[in-house]
């Protein structure tokens, strides 16, 4: 009975844990579609990666004085963007 119960709440976690992950790729899609979209009408202000100019500078001083850990650290809390794109993002700067 135990062993039972044990076996149905491992199999609900599981499905629990998959729908959320396909949640999560769907709103990361639509996060997508709707930059494309600021980036199109010209409101780059609005779109999830923004990063305003001043924040760009502080980014830019971190990673010329030899903080890029921290410039990443910035980038990851000022936009959406992962742990590879913010740091692609502060490695093109």
């Amino acid at each position: 009975m135990e062993l039972g119960i044990i076996v149905l709440v491992i199999i609900g976690g599981l499905l629990l844990f998959i729908e959320i992950d396909k949640l999560k790729k769907q709103v990361k899609s639509q996060q997508k579609q709707i930059d494309t979209l600021c980036e199109q009408t010209g409101n780059n202000q609005l779109a999830t990666y923004h990063i305003s100019d001043e924040d760009k500078e502080l980014i830019l001083h971190l990673k010329n004085s030899g903080k890029d850990v921290e410039a990443v650290k910035k980038v990851r809390e000022i936009t959406a963007m992962g742990l590879v794109e913010a740091k692609q993002y502060v490695d093109t700067l």
